[in-house]
């Protein structure tokens, strides 16, 4: 070959390879341009628009032991036809929802309680007659889901969602005032043992933002403010008696909040009173809310709000000098996948660290099935069993359903192993079953002798599971976040549950000036460390010509035998103008009525509750939400072409420390799956948008596998 021909055929390769890199670099801009469309995508729904949610606003208002929220939802419907939206919102199953109300461009429908069939048909004929309704309830096997429905969005238009609530800030480790909101929701397994009648929990790709902005104020003065969960900015004035915290970052609702705050002289009382109208009356009114934290413990670090190890070593050294039967009873089901079941792993070491050396000790695995890990029953704690237990601890995986109700029973159906050792269960869970109810029912008729405490394991753990539990098995709980320290809280929540209470509390007053006290005082309470004791005055009209009044409080502490007396003033002078305190006490009244029919069928004495009033007619007379009632609401104006409605329900985002398997509603192998909801029935043509989402997020995958490959082709 001569030197043309070889130059000539080189000239040509190189035609052919420039040739080929044009096309390889068209291939990877195609590619690009695809991975963008898939990226917007995955955040509409199966009709190819934007989810309707934009936005959810937290406005708090921190009162020391007291906090008012308003949430904010912001919807816009970007289709050309109305739209009916679906949302269920996570909520503190002992908190007062007392307001919800729709804003439209020209017009706010104000809410109202009703009974729930009222209110569904309120709905559904104002839905039908073209106009646009709203709807907000209680699911009644799920406590801590608010399921929101907005019927008639129209077209082109932002619609707000407000909600009010106000619920007591507990208190955690003696130290500090410990404040949650939830984010998201774990999908519920749907148990063989009761059917699911609630709309099912879905997660998927969605993207609206979360803000939170808290104002806190107290007379005693703020020593400290924190978030254990998120990054925040915390704003000091007024002396430091007052604080506004708000996120660093642009956030997403896929972990929950947690803000701790402590004051001087946490275990001196507060009160608050507000001023307020009497129910269907102009009349003025007054309600004080009186809270204190006995002092049971000493504890020389009560100035600081996240204990460091010198606080945990005094813990461990109360507990060794304890005794008892100690079961943990440890979920780890499916749902318990990715950072969780690390987590729940982490929480069972720290509990068997933690065991005093003269104890009994078992630990019961449950999925769908339970697994005692000693067979013969409880084992004496030593070096050796500690350290086996720990080793088989780190060998258990994630599998299978959440059956929580076969490994309870089967712990309270077990006899004690001795009399003089008190047996204390301890459940880790993430809580996400069906059957609630049946489960606190069998405890509550159950228990004995036997306290039951509950550590909740996640954002998105059931809140109405965990604390209904605890409180049923008269024992305590806390939730741990994946960034929490999880030793703190076993042990503070092992310490909580085996601590003495104080018992013998009295409130007394003057009975000229006071209508009732809330709860009873004539009925005995028990308060234990860590706990907070709430009690609601509701004055007279007569106190309204007074510019005080005296009220005194006392208990016998179970240490030093003495009584400790608090002598309170209340002055007319420090009210708030709010009935948020007084429905809060209407609140109370109605959890117990729930709680005690779960238990025997009748009313507890521990609430007045005047004449045959039931609780359905309590909570639409005091317009305070319950399982029994739903706000509701219709407006006034038509929309046109309501009749070409479409359905969209909008999912939560997935919890951060959940596994990225899961995308939909779990539902265990042998549980028949729901029904859907007949008051919210999709559209049946319609795919799943997390199915749908799902599957863009597999092409994404790949186009960006292809994407790598070809890059490598042209570098080459």
């Amino acid at each position: 070959m001569c030197i043309r021909d070889r130059v000539s055929t080189q000239s040509t390769w190189g035609i052919k390879m420039s040739f080929q890199k044009f096309h390889l670099a068209g291939l990877a801009l195609i590619c690009l341009f695809g991975l963008t469309i898939a990226q917007e995508l995955c955040l509409v729904d199966s009709s190819g628009k934007k989810v309707p949610l934009r936005s959810i606003d937290y406005n708090i208002s921190v009162y020391e032991t007291l906090a008012d929220i308003e949430i904010t939802q912001t919807y816009f419907n970007d289709r050309d036809v109305p739209i009916e939206t679906q949302y269920l919102l996570p909520v503190n199953p002992d908190a007062a929802f007392t307001r919800m109300e729709i804003l439209l461009p020209n017009e706010t429908i104000r809410m109202r309680v009703r009974g729930k069939a009222e209110a569904q048909k309120i709905y559904d004929e104002g839905k039908a007659n073209g106009k646009t309704v709203g709807m907000g309830s209680l699911q009644e096997s799920a406590l801590d889901i608010m399921t929101i429905k907005v019927g008639n969005i129209p077209p082109n238009t932002t619609v707000k969602v407000v909600i009010g609530y106000t619920e007591n800030v507990e208190v955690q480790e003696s130290l500090f005032y410990n404040l949650i909101i939830s984010s998201t929701l774990t999908p519920r397994y749907v148990s063989r043992l009761s059917p699911n009648t609630s709309a099912p929990i879905t997660t998927g790709n969605v993207d609206f933002t979360w803000n939170i902005i808290a104002t806190m104020y107290s007379s005693k003065g703020l020593e400290a403010v924190q978030s254990s969960t998120h990054d925040v900015n915390v704003d000091f004035s007024l002396g430091k008696k007052s604080a506004r915290v708000s996120f660093k970052n642009v956030e997403k609702p896929n972990r929950n909040f947690a803000l701790q705050f402590s004051t001087a002289d946490i275990h001196q009382p507060t009160v608050i009173l507000s001023e307020h109208t009497l129910f269907n009356s102009s009349e003025t009114a007054y309600t004080a809310m009186i809270s204190f934290m006995p002092e049971l413990v000493s504890n020389p670090y009560s100035s600081v709000i996240i204990s460091d190890d010198e606080v945990l070593t005094l813990r461990r050294r109360r507990l060794s000098t304890s005794r008892g039967e100690f079961i943990i009873v440890f979920d780890r089901s499916g749902s318990m996948n990715g950072r969780r079941i690390a987590k729940a792993k982490e929480s069972v070491v720290a509990f068997l660290n933690a065991l005093p050396s003269d104890s009994y000790f078992n630990i019961i695995i449950f999925d769908d099935k339970y697994e005692p890990y000693s067979q013969e029953g409880s084992i004496r704690t030593s070096p050796d069993s500690i350290r086996k237990a720990t080793d088989y601890i780190y060998t258990v995986m994630d599998r299978g359903g959440t059956e929580i109700y076969d490994p309870i029973k089967y712990v309270l159906d077990t006899k004690q192993v001795n009399s003089d050792y008190p047996r204390y269960i301890f459940l880790m869970t993430d809580g996400d079953v069906s059957n609630t109810d049946q489960i606190l029912s069998f405890v509550s008729g159950n228990l004995g002798s036997t306290k039951i405490s509950a550590l909740g394991i996640g954002s998105g753990a059931s809140t109405y599971l965990v604390k209904s539990i605890a409180k049923v098995g008269k024992g305590f709980s806390y939730f741990v976040t994946d960034k929490e320290d999880v030793s703190q809280k076993v042990v503070s929540l092992m310490l909580k549950t085996i601590s003495a209470s104080c018992e013998k509390i009295t409130v007394s007053y003057d009975k000229d000036l006071v209508a009732q006290a809330i709860p009873n005082p004539e009925v005995e309470q028990v308060v234990t460390v860590n706990e907070v004791y709430n009690t609601f005055i509701v004055f007279k009209p007569s106190f309204a010509q007074q510019k005080s009044a005296d009220v005194k409080v006392s208990y016998l502490h179970p240490q030093t035998k003495k009584q400790v007396t608090f002598n309170i003033i209340v002055e007319k002078s420090t009210s708030l103008r709010t009935d948020s305190i007084m429905k809060l006490g209407i609140h109370k009244i109605l959890k117990s009525i729930q709680e005690w029919k779960r238990s025997s069928g009748k009313i507890s004495k521990e609430f007045y509750v005047e004449g045959d009033i039931t609780s359905k007619d309590l909570s639409v007379r005091y317009q305070v939400l319950n399982d029994e009632t739903a706000f509701v609401g219709v407006s006034d104006r038509t929309v046109q072409n309501a009749n070409n409605s479409q359905f969209i329900n909008v999912d939560n985002y997935e919890s951060i420390d959940y596994g990225a398997s899961n995308s939909t509603s779990i539902f265990s192998s042998s549980a028949p799956s729901p029904s859907p909801s007949p008051s919210a029935p999709s559209p049946p043509s319609a795919p799943p948008a997390s199915t749908f989402n799902t599957s863009i997020s597999i092409m994404l995958h790949i186009g960006y596998l292809t994407l790598l490959m070809l890059t490598f082709l042209l570098w080459q």
